[in-house]
């Protein structure tokens, strides 16, 4: 069962799974692309930096969506549960504002 905040592979693209798939059985999951981080500036609170695998990538919740769970492929122990509050005060912060 995929959880909130599996890393998945979604096409060639790399996501994090943001919706909370405890309680539902929902077809379509809200996802962040995680983007290799390269020596791009991040935008703070909203491109949350990250490693996977001992790369530097960032999870970027300027570019989220909804995709089918059937697509979504985990990937083994690889979980950003540990990110949890930066990344819901990211998704506060695109909802509300400053």
């Amino acid at each position: 069962m995929i959880k909130q905040f599996t890393v998945c592979a979604y096409s060639s693209s790399l996501v994090v799974v943001l919706t909370n798939t405890v309680f539902n059985d929902v077809e379509s999951i809200l996802i962040a692309p995680i983007k290799s981080s390269g020596s791009r500036q991040l935008v703070q609170d909203l491109q949350i930096p990250c490693n996977i695998d001992n790369q530097h990538y960032f999870v970027d919740l300027l570019d989220i969506a909804t995709v089918s769970k059937r697509f979504l492929k985990a990937k083994k122990n690889s979980d950003l549960s540990h990110l949890r509050d930066p990344i819901k005060a990211g998704i506060d912060l695109l909802i509300d504002g400053f």
